[in-house]
Parts: structure tokens; C-alpha cells; sequence
């Protein structure tokens, strides 16, 4: 909650730049324009594909755009004049502000390990309520795209540094979770899963 409060504290300051400087930049303004409503669609496309389970390839592939959309935005508001198209811009992003730190604390990736060709292991920062760190199994789609086949919340681990493949196949999977042993004194963690049409 402090981190949206200083990042809005931050915005507001930015808003008083325009009124400091009588330098105009027209065209600087029409890229920055531009960039933040590319910028705005890409992240909306990315939250839609979230929401059904699909996440770009690539650790930080997501976090490059969510990035590039906060940098357009503290741009936008840094030299745009204040005027009521700015002020109606701001209501309008202000919620996709908000959902970008959202993503950035419970969708980042710490880390992937390949399972095979198709499938890999990932690990991810989990939510507000869950004891440990997201553990799941995705799943290559459409060349670009990993799909979320399989997710647990429940296992109370953190500090997940390795995990190996014992064995995967159409009855089940089991692997190794290696972790800092805070939550659970069994190191490394057997994880095992009974295959029932996931995959």
C-alpha cells in the first residue's frame, strides 16, 4: 500500500512540471501519446491473457511490458500540458496503474525449470493468504505463450532454488523441490501428481 501511495505522490509531483517549464516539445508529446496507447493495449491484451491462464514466454517478457507502460505513464505526466484530456486520461489509467503493481507482486516469475520439450516447472510469488510460493506446471501453446495446466498454492514453500524432474509421464509426475526449509523440514520436498487428463 505504501509503494501505490508514493508511486501517486510521485505522479502528482510530475503533474507540476508542465506548469515550471514553458518549453513545448509537440512532437516528444505525440510519440509519448502514441507509445503509452500501444503501451495501455499491450498490457490490457496481457492481463485478458492472464486471466485464462496464458503467460508470454520468458521469465520477464510480462514484467518489460508492465515496465514500459509505468515509463510511458510517469512520461505522459511529466510533460503533457494539464488539461481536461489529460485529466479524463488520468481516471482512465489510474485502475490499469493500480493492476500493473497488482501483477508485478502476485505474477512475477522467480523462476522456470524445463520438465521436457513441452512442459516446464515455474515458480512464482504467491498471494496475500497463501502460506508459500506458487508452484506450477505450464505448458508451451501457440509458439509464444506458456499455458498454467496445473497450479498449488498450498504447498508452503519459499525460497525455492531447484527442482528436479524424478520422473513425468501420462500417470503422473514427481519431482524434487529444493527449498530453504523454513516452512516444511522436508528438504528436498517430494512432490508428487497423479495425472487425471491435465495433461
Amino acid at each position: 500500500m505504501t509503494v501505490i501511495i508514493i508511486f501517486f505522490t510521485i505522479i502528482i509531483g510530475l503533474n507540476c512540471i508542465p506548469y515550471l517549464t514553458k518549453t513545448e516539445f509537440p512532437k516528444f508529446e505525440k510519440i509519448i501519446k502514441r507509445a503509452l496507447i500501444v503501451s495501455s493495449i499491450i498490457l490490457l491484451v496481457i492481463v485478458i491473457f492472464l486471466y485464462h491462464g496464458y503467460r508470454l514466454k520468458g521469465i520477464y517478457t510480462n514484467s518489460f511490458f508492465e515496465l514500459a507502460f509505468i515509463v510511458f505513464t510517469l512520461l505522459f505526466f511529466s510533460f503533457i500540458k494539464n488539461n481536461r484530456t489529460k485529466l479524463l486520461t488520468l481516471f482512465l489509467l489510474i485502475p490499469l496503474i493500480s493492476f500493473t503493481f497488482l501483477l508485478f507482486i502476485l505474477e512475477q516469475v522467480n523462476d522456470e525449470y524445463k520438465v521436457n520439450e513441452t512442459y516446464n516447472i515455474e515458480v512464482s510469488k504467491s498471494g496475500f493468504f497463501n502460506c508459500g510460493e506458487r508452484v506450477s506446471i505450464t505448458k508451451s501453446v501457440f509458439g509464444i505463450f506458456r499455458k498454467r495446466i496445473l497450479t498449488r498454492t498450498d504447498l508452503c514453500l519459499i525460497g525455492i532454488d531447484k527442482i528436479e524432474t524424478v520422473e513425468f509421464n501420462e500417470n503422473g509426475a514427481e519431482f524434487l523441490i529444493y527449498h530453504n526449509g523454513i516452512y516444511d523440514s522436508e528438504n528436498p520436498y517430494k512432490f508428487e501428481i497423479k495425472n487425471k487428463n491435465v495433461w
